[in-house]
């Protein structure tokens, strides 16, 4: 037997690690299964029943005392290692059997004998590290506390961490179940401090829920934090400036900046459960126009899960597709198309609801957790619903000088790209550095607490004219021209009932001319007008609705009459 080189302050540390998990294991073995109300509910205790911790001493393999006959059974190859971050320990999962042999003298010796089963039942790996106190029970979610950053543990988390497939005993929601059984009649107390809506650096932290900068403060190891991250307030400081710089410097007008810089504050305080989700964000413009490193910037200190648009809408891919949003802070759509009702359906769902059902590849339908603020990028037209539109916060970028040639956009961009972004070797294209996203955030903090911690959000329209693809037909351009002239109610006359139906004719044309109206900012309505004869008669007209909008096509419109063939 090897002796090994042996830390006694580390023996004694585990000692009383395994004794607190043998402790409650044999709680957990003892209690009122037959109230848990599940028909395998008895499988609990039977599998349980077979978990032996195993102690250490200063020999190299880890050893089952056995109580009844005083052996200390060595097991070169436990069932299965246990890590909560502090410690950790050793199972041997399977049988301890006892017979009875002959000695040399002929006298009777009792003798014990291991029996390892095959596999150990997923949700007793569960149990276990909820009892060992890598996992915790906090106001009904589970969570990993076994890092500094701890990690909420959705259903789709356990299924895919712990292996929770169909064939398993239990599935992730039933385990979960378990657990808060189990917190009910024992209520282990977590090993940290959970600190749900703290951001915590190296010598700062952020109390979203305070609403406060600690200046001077480090990390505890007893407490657990919702982000950390490798940076100082100093540099953190230094780099919100430059980050301030870029954005008055890509965004196009006040109300869209006022918009940017509450940004990643709102998500983060979404993310953390500080307050639930109402809004979603749409940034847009033409191309290459600083959108892409914003949102690299934002999406670095956030669990961002892109989102594939087309994925959605395939019956054979949605629920995986779904299943892989689980869990995202900021959910990403990059659009390079346009994005109209059609795609309303999914976005919807994506900015308005906290859970939705998708399934991982080889497991069980489950919830998952959709508490992710959806984020928009699109340099085509962008129109919703009027109650799409209550809810979207959009930002105006600036598009590029028209005759800016590629060197010269680069040379402009070159200096915040190289201050906010690093290549890195796992990556093909340079990423966003958590310094650059945790600056981000805290400009928007501080902007935040300037406007009383209120998110105010401006109402912005976008300019869906300017793509390379758009076109005004007869009808908007006659429209507009009316209005140039100062006539901004126009009566549905025959003239205008022809050119209405020779612009907009066949299947769906009621839509294609409602929806060509109301990108102008335009609708058909009854207004009622004095006649002559002094009475008042109704017309069917096309008056404006979104003056602001309609404001952007005329300018869109007398900019295109300008330019060069």
């Amino acid at each position: 037997m090897t002796e090994v080189k042996t830390d006694y302050g580390d023996l004694e540390k585990q000692r009383k690690a395994w004794e607190r998990l043998e402790n409650n294991l044999k709680k957990v073995i003892n209690l009122p299964w037959e109230k848990f109300g599940n028909i395998d509910g008895a499988k609990i205790p039977q599998s349980l029943d077979l978990v032996h911790i195993l102690h250490r001493d200063i020999y190299e393999y880890p050893y089952l005392s056995v109580k009844s006959t005083g052996e200390n059974k060595r097991i070169k190859r436990p069932s299965l290692h246990l890590n909560n971050g502090q410690n950790t320990v050793s199972i041997f999962y399977g049988g301890v059997n006892k017979k009875a042999e002959k000695t040399d003298d002929g006298e009777d010796k009792e003798v014990v004998t291991l029996k390892s089963s095959k596999s150990i039942p997923r949700f007793v790996n569960v149990i276990l590290d909820y009892l060992f106190g890598k996992i915790a029970l906090h106001h009904g979610y589970l969570y990993d506390i076994s890092t500094s950053q701890f990690k909420r543990l959705s259903e789709m988390d356990i299924a895919h961490e712990y292996k929770l497939g169909k064939r398993s005993d239990f599935t992730a929601s039933e385990v979960v179940e378990i657990i808060s059984f189990i917190d009910e009649q024992i209520s282990l107390k977590p090993l940290k401090e959970i600190k749900t809506s703290i951001i915590a650096c190296h010598d700062f932290q952020m109390d979203l829920h305070q609403k406060i900068i600690l200046k001077n403060c480090s990390i505890k190891d007893n407490e657990c934090y919702f982000k950390v991250f490798d940076c100082q307030l100093s540099e953190v400081i230094e780099m919100s400036i430059l980050n301030a710089n870029y954005l008055g410097m890509v965004i196009d007008d006040a109300d869209s900046l006022h918009n940017a810089q509450l940004q990643p504050i709102y998500q983060m305080l979404v993310a953390c459960r500080e307050i639930t989700k109402t809004r979603f964000f749409v940034s847009k413009s033409g191309t290459r126009t600083g959108k892409g490193l914003r949102h690299k910037v934002i999406s670095s200190i956030f669990d961002t899960k892109h989102v594939n648009l087309d994925e959605l809408s395939n019956k054979a891919t949605a629920a995986m597709a779904w299943a892989g949003f689980d869990g995202g802070e900021m959910l990403l759509v990059t659009e390079s198309g346009e994005i109209g009702k059609s795609l309303e359906r999914y976005l919807k769902i994506l900015a308005t609801e906290s859970t939705y059902r998708g399934r991982g590849i080889g497991q069980n339908y489950a919830d998952i957790n959709l508490t992710g603020v959806l984020s928009i990028d699109s340099n085509e037209k962008v129109l919703f619903s009027s109650e799409m539109n209550s809810r979207a916060v959009n930002i105006a970028f600036k598009n590029r000088p028209k005759g800016e040639t590629d060197s010269e956009r680069e040379s402009i961009f070159a200096p915040y790209w190289e201050a906010f972004t690093e290549q890195r070797v796992s990556e093909t294209s340079r990423e966003a550095t958590a310094l650059a996203g945790v600056a981000a955030l805290y400009s928007s903090f501080v902007y935040w607490r300037q406007n009383k911690f209120k998110f105010n959000f401006k109402q912005v329209e976008m300019d869906n004219f300017s793509s390379d693809h758009f076109d005004f037909d007869d009808v908007q351009i006659y429209i507009i021209e009316e209005h140039i002239k100062g006539n901004k109610t126009i009566i549905k006359t025959d003239e205008v009932q022809k050119l209405l139906k020779e612009t907009y004719y066949g299947a769906g044309s009621p839509k294609r001319k409602k929806e060509a109206l109301d990108i102008i900012g335009y609708f058909e309505t009854i207004r009622t007008f004095p006649t002559f004869e002094g009475k008042r008669k109704s017309f069917r007209v096309i008056a404006i609705g979104n003056p602001q909008r309609a404001s952007k096509a005329v300018a869109a419109f007398l900019e295109s009459m300008y330019e060069p063939p």
